[in-house]
């Protein structure tokens, strides 16, 4: 049985403005074999991991594999699992021949070296990740600077932050969306324009982390997705105060669907253990890297 396609809405709001999925105008598809890639990025984004497996585990062209591999990556540590991520993105780096597929999974293993607590090995990989994304503007041919790398700056922003956290270094905000207090509002980085609503909630709450500003984590709560519906929720908790987000961060938690071959994984992580259960929260440290899983 074909997996359900997600929802037009979700579609329009997850789906990055330059992705068209019309096959009679495939721009942004990068070839036709990738809709169930995108469809699946979407069912992700929507929390439901288990429909993104299906629809990821159709597509079968090979140089498409790195660009799964990358996407399975990120649902694995959005679910604290670190070391699963890594074991899927290190041999697809090798096999990656698309510059920004292998710019992504720099910054993937980056991020997944800090869920790990290596301080020295995600800073040796940030820089590679650095040196992959940079490469990509210094290149500038075949679309290496176009949207799909302007995602990976982004990305690269959020990795800083969580890089710098682990090492109790001052957070930078090059890159992070900022609050313009002459219209009241969030202004975002100008790579944003490229990206979805979940890019613009991920920057949101990276920047509210960042500067420290509750303001951000407000906006980032009204934009986020399911999959960081929990993650923008805790920051509001750890660093707002606000005494309903924690319950909001549990019940936005109950709803993300794990893959199932990593459902009882997931459940034993630290981060389930304190959704999960009420009580463990205030036995539980947590700090920036617990709540950027998805970088």
């Amino acid at each position: 049985m074909t997996p359900p396609i997600p929802p037009d809405d979700a579609l329009a709001a997850l789906l990055p403005p330059d992705v068209d999925l019309d096959p009679a105008a495939p721009v942004g598809l990068r070839h036709e074999a990738a809709l169930p890639v995108w469809h699946g990025l979407v069912w992700s984004r929507l929390g439901r991991g288990d429909l993104a497996w299906e629809q990821w585990g159709r597509v079968h062209l090979p140089e498409l594999q790195p660009w799964i591999a990358a996407e399975r990556g990120r649902v694995l540590r959005e679910l604290g699992l670190h070391a699963a991520a890594e074991a899927v993105e290190w041999p697809a780096l090798l096999q990656a021949e698309d510059a920004v597929d292998a710019a992504m999974l720099r910054v993937s293993l980056a991020a997944d070296a800090v869920g790990h607590g290596d301080l020295a090995g995600a800073r040796r990989r940030l820089a590679a990740a650095e040196q992959a994304v940079g490469a990509l503007a210094a290149d500038g041919r075949d679309g290496h600077d176009g949207p799909r790398a302007a995602r990976q700056r982004l990305r690269l922003a959020w990795v800083r932050v969580e890089v710098a956290a682990l090492g109790g270094d001052p957070l930078p905000t090059g890159g992070l969306p900022v609050w313009d207090e002459r219209t009241g509002g969030p202004v975002q980085p100008a790579d944003a324009r490229h990206g979805s609503r979940f890019h613009a909630a991920k920057g949101l709450l990276f920047g509210g982390v960042a500067r420290g500003d509750a303001r951000l984590l407000e906006a980032a709560a009204a934009l986020a997705p399911p999959v960081i519906a929990w993650a923008v929720q805790l920051a509001r908790a750890d660093l707002g105060g606000d005494p309903d987000a924690e319950a909001a961060a549990r019940e936005a938690w109950r709803r993300i669907v794990p893959p199932p071959a990593v459902a009882a994984e997931v459940a034993a992580t630290a981060i389930a253990h304190r959704l999960g259960r009420p009580e463990a929260a205030a036995t539980l440290d947590h700090d920036v890297s617990g709540t950027s899983r998805g970088c």
